[in-house]
C-alpha cells in the first residue's frame, strides 16, 4: 500500500544518514503508537540504502532475551558480534558493538525498544553517548503508549535528552485526506473516524470485504484470517507463539506442516519471510492470532517448540524458559530459567534475572520440588532483586528491595526446614542484612545476634563465610565498626580458603571501610585488594562500588592524595560503563575532597553536576548538597541552609553518621558565620553518635562546633590544639592535612594582628568572605585600619555556575516574568525556558521560581 505523509520523516532519516557518512554519527528514536507505521517507515528508508543494514528485535516475551537485538544482528554481523557475545563479558560486548558501527558505512536498527531488557537499554545509552564522532546511524523504534512513568526506556530517554547526537522522530496518524486517498471508492471519512488514522488499522480494514469497516483491529485481523484455509490457520497459530519469529528446523517442524499453507500465509501478507525467519508482518496481528489459539492447542504447540529447540541445541535459555513455561513444563523451566538468569546477571540485566528466578520458583513451588532447590532459587531471586535495586540507583521507589526482602525471608524459611545449619545461617544473615537496609532495624539486630550465636558452633565453610560477610556489612551499616572488622576478617579467611572470590571482594571492602578512622593505611590496602578481586570476578558494578568506597573513605579522613587518585579511577570506570548512579556518588565525593582542599570552583562544578543529574544515588546527593550548602555559607552566598536542609531530609533522624555528621556541622557553621546560636541539640546527638562509633574525625569536628555553641565536649585531633590556644600548632596540622580553610580559621584564633591579617588574606584568597569579615572585625577591634573592602557580588565568582543563558533567564525570573514572556523576550521556545528554569532550580538548590528570584535579589 502507498506510503503517504511520510516524506518529511524519510528526509530526516536520509539527512541523518548523510551526516553519519560524513563522520557525525547519531541515534534516532522513532516513536509512534502500535500500528502507526514505524517499521514500515524504517523499512522504506533502509530499502533505499546502498549500505549494509543490521536489524535486531526486542522480544515480546514476558521476560525478554538479554541483548536480543544483538543476537539477531549477529546473523548478519557474525565476525563482529558472535565472539564477544559468547564471552558473556558485558563491557566487551558493548565495546565490540561500538567498534563494529565505528567501521563505517552501516546502519543498525533496534525494533520495539519498549520491550528491551535492561542490558539492551544500557547498550543504547553506551552507544548514544559515544556515537557522535563515528560514521554510524542507529535507529531505534518504540511505542510511547507502552512507557509508564517508571519505565526504564523513559528514564533512558530522559538521560539522553540533552545529548546532541540523539534525535527523536514521531510517526503521526494518517490525516483524513490520506485515508480518503487510500480508501478510494470506500467511505474514507468513516474509515478515518473508526481507525483514528492508525496506518495498520486502516490497512487491515481495507483488506476486509467492502461492506465491512471493523471497529477494532482485532475484528479487522480476524476478518482476514477467517477467509483463509484452515491449514493456513494452523501455520499462523504456530508462528504466533514464537514472538521472535520461526527459523530453521523450528519453522519446518512447527510451522510448515503444509508447505502450500505456509506459502499461502506469506501471499496473504499476514506473514513475511525475512531471510530464514518467518514472522508476522505486524506484532499487533501476531497478538490477535495468539489470543485466539485454544489453550490446549497452545500448550501442545509450545511443547513441540521446546522439543525442536532441544533437539537442535544452542537456543537462548530465556527463549527456552518462555516456551517451557507456556507448555506447563516445570522440568524445562527449572532447567532453563536459572541458566537464563545467570546469563542475565553476567550482562548486568538484574531485573530480567529476577524475573527468570520468579518464574523458576513459581514452578518449583507448584510441583513441590526438593526443598533445597526451592531454597536456592529463592535466595538467588533475592540477590537479583537487591542487585537491581542498587544498579537502579536505589531511587526507583524501593520495589526491588521489598521484593528482595520477601524472597530472602522465604529462602531462610526453607533452609531452616532442611536442617542444614550452615545454609540456614547464611540465609538468615542475608535476611537480616536486607531487613536492615529496608529499615527494619530492630528485627535485623535480633536476627543478626541469633545468626552470630549459631555461627560460633559451625565449622568454617563457604556458606559460613558468606554469613560472616553479610553480618559484617550489617554491622558496618550500623557503625558497630569493631564487630564489623571481626566478622569481616573471619569472612575473608573463609572466602580465601574456599576460593569464593565474590564473598572475598565484599568482605575486604567491609573491613577496609570499617578501619578508615583507626587504621587508614591498612584500610586503603584492603580496599585496593577488594578492587583487584572485584575486577577478577568480572562484575562491573561491584568493582565500581569498591573503587568508590576506597576514594570516599580516604576523603572522609582527609587522605586527599589517596582519595583523588582512586576517585578519578572510579569516575573513569563508571563513565566508561555508564554506571550513572555510582558515578554520581563518586562525583559527590570528588566535590567533597575538592571542597576540603580549597578548590571551590572545582567542588561547585562537581556538586552541581550531581544535584542536577537525572540518575540519583541518595548518599551521593546528600554529600553534594552538603558541599553546596557549606560553600554558600563560606562564600556568603544566599540561602546556605537550603541545600543543607535537603541533605538533612535525606539523612533523616536515623543513625547514619556519615550523612548526619557533615550536615549537622554545616548547619552549625552557617549559624556561626551569621552570628546566630548553633543547633546544640542536633550537635549533641550527632556528637554522641560519633563518640559511640569511635569516629575521631566526626567527634572532633562536631565537638568543635559544640564548643563554639557554649558546650564543652571532649575534642580530638587539630580541634583540641585550637581549643587549647595553640593556634599555630592547629594551623600547621590543618595545612599538613591539606585543608586551607580550617588552617586559616585556626590561625585567626589568637590576638596577634600579623597572624590575624595573614589569616584574613588566606580566607579572602579562598573567597571565604563571611569568615574573612569576622577576622576583619577582630582586627578593627584591635585598632587596625585601612582594611580592604569586600568586592561586589558581580565581580565574584558565579557560585551556581549558571550558563550565560541561565543567568539571563534568572534575571527575568527575578523580574516576575512568566515562561511565555521570557521565551518572547529571549526569542526561544517556552519549552526551552522550562528546561532552563529546571536547571536553575537544581543548581541553586531551591524548589520554586519564587525562591530562585529571592536568591537572585539577596545576592545583589
Amino acid at each position: 500500500m502507498e506510503l503517504l505523509e511520510r516524506e518529511p520523516l524519510l528526509a530526516s532519516l536520509r539527512g541523518l544518514h548523510a551526516d553519519a557518512r560524513g563522520g557525525a554519527g547519531s541515534v534516532v528514536f522513532v516513536e509512534g503508537e502500535a500500528g502507526a507505521g514505524k517499521s514500515v517507515l524504517v523499512e522504506a528508508f533502509c530499502r533505499a540504502l546502498s549500505t549494509p543494514v543490521h536489524l535486531g528485535y526486542c522480544d515480546a516475551l514476558d521476560t525478554p532475551r538479554v541483548l536480543g537485538p544483538l543476537h539477531d544482528m549477529a546473523r548478519s554481523w557474525p565476525r563482529a558480534l558472535r565472539g564477544p557475545l559468547a564471552t558473556g563479558d558485558r563491557h566487551a560486548v558493548f565495546t565490540a558493538f561500538l567498534d563494529a558501527i565505528a567501521a563505517g558505512g552501516s546502519v543498525s536498527v533496534v525494533e520495539d525498544a519498549h520491550w528491551a531488557d535492561d542490558a539492551t537499554l544500557d547498550l543504547l545509552r553506551f552507544a548514544a553517548r559515544r556515537i557522535a564522532p563515528l560514521e554510524a546511524l542507529l535507529v531505534v523504534t518504540y511505542r510511547p503508549e507502552d512507557l509508564g512513568a517508571d519505565h526504564p526506556l523513559r528514564r533512558l530517554l530522559g538521560d539522553l535528552a540533552t545529548t546532541r547526537s540523539v534525535h527523536r522522530l514521531a510517526v503521526p496518524a494518517l490525516s483524513e485526506a490520506a485515508v480518503r486517498a487510500l480508501a478510494g471508492a470506500r467511505d474514507g471519512g468513516t474509515l478515518h473516524a473508526v481507525t483514528g488514522g492508525n496506518a495498520f488499522f486502516v490497512t487491515e480494514a481495507l483488506r476486509t470485504p467492502e461492506q465491512e469497516i471493523p471497529a477494532t483491529v482485532r475484528d479487522a485481523v480476524l476478518a482476514r484470517v477467517g477467509r483463509l484455509d484452515p491449514a493456513v490457520r494452523v501455520v499462523l497459530d504456530g508462528v504466533s507463539l514464537v514472538p521472535e519469529g520461526a527459523v530453521g528446523a523450528l519453522r519446518e517442524a512447527v510451522v510448515a506442516v503444509d508447505p502450500m499453507a505456509f506459502d499461502e500465509g506469506i501471499r496473504s501478507g499476514i506473514l513475511v519471510l525475512d531471510g530464514p525467519v518467518v514472522r508476522f508482518r505486524h506484532e499487533l496481528a501476531r497478538r490477535v492470532v495468539e489470543a485466539e489459539v485454544p489453550a490446549g492447542r497452545a500448550v501442545e504447540l509450545h511443547g513441540r517448540i521446546i522439543s525442536v529447540l532441544d533437539a537442535v541445541g544452542g537456543a537462548d535459555p530465556a527463549r527456552m524458559a518462555f516456551h517451557a513455561d507456556a507448555a506447563h513444563d516445570a522440568a524445562g523451566v527449572l532447567r532453563h530459567a536459572p541458566a537464563a538468569a545467570r546469563a542475565a546477571v553476567r550482562l548486568g540485566a538484574h531485573r530480567e534475572a529476577a524475573a527468570h528466578y520468579a518464574r523458576a520458583v513459581r514452578h518449583a513451588e507448584r510441583v513441590a520440588a526438593p526443598v533445597e532447590l526451592r531454597a536456592e532459587l529463592w535466595e538467588r531471586r533475592a540477590e537479583a532483586h537487591e542487585n537491581s535495586h542498587w544498579a537502579g540507583s536505589a531511587a526507583t521507589g524501593g520495589g526491588d528491595i521489598a521484593a528482595a526482602v520477601a524472597a530472602a525471608e522465604r529462602a531462610a524459611e526453607l533452609w531452616e526446614e532442611t536442617g542444614d545449619a550452615e545454609q540456614a545461617a547464611a540465609a538468615g544473615a542475608r535476611r537480616a542484612l536486607l531487613w536492615w537496609i529496608s529499615g527494619r532495624r530492630e528485627e535485623a539486630a535480633r536476627a543478626a545476634a541469633a545468626v552470630a550465636e549459631a555461627l560460633v558452633r559451625l565449622p568454617p565453610g563457604p556458606r559460613t563465610g558468606q554469613a560472616h560477610a553479610a553480618l559484617a556489612r550489617l554491622r558496618m551499616l550500623a557503625r558497630d565498626l569493631p564487630a564489623a572488622v571481626a566478622s569481616g576478617t573471619v569472612a575473608v579467611a573463609h572466602a580465601e580458603e574456599h576460593g569464593d572470590t565474590t564473598t572475598l571482594a565484599h568482605a575486604l571492602g567491609v573491613v577496609g571501610n570499617a578501619l578508615w578512622t583507626t587504621e587508614p593505611e591498612r584500610a586503603a590496602a584492603l580496599l585496593a585488594r577488594s578492587v583487584e578481586v572485584a575486577r577478577s570476578v568480572g562484575n562491573d558494578l561491584m568493582t565500581a562500588v569498591a573503587l568508590g568506597n576506597l576514594g570516599a573513605g580516604a576523603a572522609a579522613v582527609h587522605d586527599h592524595p589517596t582519595a583523588d587518585r582512586w576517585l578519578a579511577e572510579a569516575e573513569r570506570w563508571c563513565a566508561a560503563r555508564d554506571l550513572d548512579a555510582m558515578r554520581g556518588f563518586v562525583r559527590a565525593w570528588q566535590a567533597r575532597s575538592a571542597f576540603d582542599q580549597g578548590r571551590w570552583t572545582e567542588a561547585t562544578a562537581a556538586a552541581v553536576e550531581v544535584v542536577d543529574g537525572r540518575v540519583v544515588h541518595p548518599a551521593g546527593l546528600a554529600v553534594a548538597l552538603t558541599v553546596l550548602g557549606r560553600l554558600r555559607a563560606r562564600r556568603g552566598d544566599p540561602d546556605p541552609a537550603g541545600p543543607l536542609r535537603r541533605a538533612a531530609a535525606l539523612a533523616g533522624r536515623g543513625d547514619d553518621l556519615l550523612l548526619l555528621w557533615p550536615v549537622t556541622a554545616g548547619l552549625a557553621e552557617v549559624a556561626w558565620l551569621a552570628g546566630a546560636p548553633g543547633p546544640v541539640e542536633e550537635l549533641q546527638r550527632t556528637h554522641a553518635l560519633a563518640v559511640a562509633h569511635g569516629d575521631g574525625w566526626a567527634a572532633g569536628e562536631l565537638g568543635h562546633w559544640l564548643g563554639l555553641s557554649g558546650v564543652e565536649p571532649g575534642l580530638a585531633r587539630p580541634w583540641a590544639r585550637q581549643r587549647a590556644g595553640d593556634a599555630e600548632g592547629a594551623a600547621s596540622a590543618w595545612r599538613e592535612l591539606g585543608l586551607p580553610y580550617e588552617a586559616a580559621l585556626a590561625r585567626s584564633a589568637g590576638d596577634d594582628p600579623d597572624e590575624l591579617r595573614a589569616a584574613m588574606d588566606d580566607l579572602r584568597d579562598l573567597g571565604a568572605w563571611p569568615a574573612a569579615e569576622l577576622v576583619a572585625r577582630r582586627l578593627r577591634e584591635l585598632g587596625v585600619r585601612n582594611l580592604p573592602r569586600r568586592p561586589r557580588r558581580s565581580t565574584r565568582e558565579n557560585p551556581g555556575l549558571l550558563t550565560e543563558r541561565q543567568a539571563e533567564v534568572l534575571e527575568l525570573l527575578e523580574a516576575g516574568l512568566r515562561n511565555v514572556d521570557i521565551a518572547a523576550r529571549l526569542h526561544i521556545s517556552a519549552k526551552t525556558v522550562d528546561h532552563h528554569v529546571s536547571a536553575i532550580l537544581a543548581k541553586l538548590g531551591v524548589g520554586t521560581r519564587r525562591e530562585a528570584a529571592s536568591w537572585a535579589r539577596d545576592g545583589r
